[in-house]
């Protein structure tokens, strides 16, 4: 493992452990800390007549509790993650967007003919309002909800460790998530390890809960998973680890 500060991972869960993976493959200490937990909608969700189904989250796909009314939709996903998930669920015809909502919605008016009919399953919290910027595409959207998160009980004890020794570096995938990891370091009584983080956000969205505190971040190049990560290794790498 090459030498480093720790970096602590707080998007939510599986996504956590994909990014804990993705970090260790790099040869950096990861600490996996979650700061939602996702809580799953009963709702029954079918194709409703869509023509294509959207997704914004992994997540979101894991809460239909059964995926067999829409295996037959097309899916365009935000990001890469999110698109192998749907293609371990049995969906045959998978496009990933690798960026944000507002490239998840280019990407679907690049690939289908005006008024179709988009079916986009959700958290109830969102990045970007994906169905309104497909109507202006001119394309049909119906979004369904079908989880919600809540803020986790707790930093991990590995979380807490590492913020009471000393620097660590924080990966942050969302607003909400930066939300819940300062609320999280606040409610520990550990606010004064802030100063000594430095912070990882894949959009300047996501960056914002942290600038209003006043801390030190740095910001993915783009909207993607494979971004934040090369951002990390070269802030690893000007801290001095090979």
């Amino acid at each position: 493992m090459k030498p480093g500060l720790p970096v602590i991972i707080t998007r939510t869960q599986p996504g956590n452990a994909r990014t804990v993976r993705a970090v260790r493959a790099l040869g950096y200490k990861a600490i996996a800390c979650p700061v939602s937990q996702v809580v799953r909608s009963r709702a029954v969700i079918d194709a409703d007549g869509a023509d294509a189904l959207a997704l914004t989250s992994a997540n979101a796909l894991q809460a239909v509790r059964d995926t067999g009314p829409l295996l037959h939709l097309p899916v365009f996903a935000v990001g890469e993650g999110t698109a192998q998930a749907a293609r371990d669920a049995g969906f045959a015809s998978v496009t990933s967007a690798d960026g944000d909502a507002e490239a998840l919605a280019r990407i679907i008016a690049r690939d289908l003919p005006a008024g179709r009919h988009i079916l986009h399953v959700s958290g109830e919290d969102r990045a970007g309002d994906l169905a309104g910027m497909l109507e202006v595409l001119g394309l049909r959207a119906t979004t369904r909800t079908v989880y919600r998160t809540r803020l986790a009980r707790g930093l991990t004890a590995r979380a807490r460790a590492a913020l009471a020794d000393g620097p660590a570096i924080v990966l942050i995938h969302s607003a909400r998530g930066a939300q819940r990891f300062l609320a999280l370091v606040d409610a520990a009584e550990l606010t004064a390890a802030l100063a000594r983080l430095e912070f990882i956000a894949i959009s300047e969205r996501a960056a914002v809960p942290l600038h209003t505190r006043g801390l030190k971040v740095h910001v993915a190049a783009q909207p993607a998973e494979d971004s934040l990560l090369a951002a990390l290794d070269e802030l690893a790498k000007r801290r001095g680890a090979p």
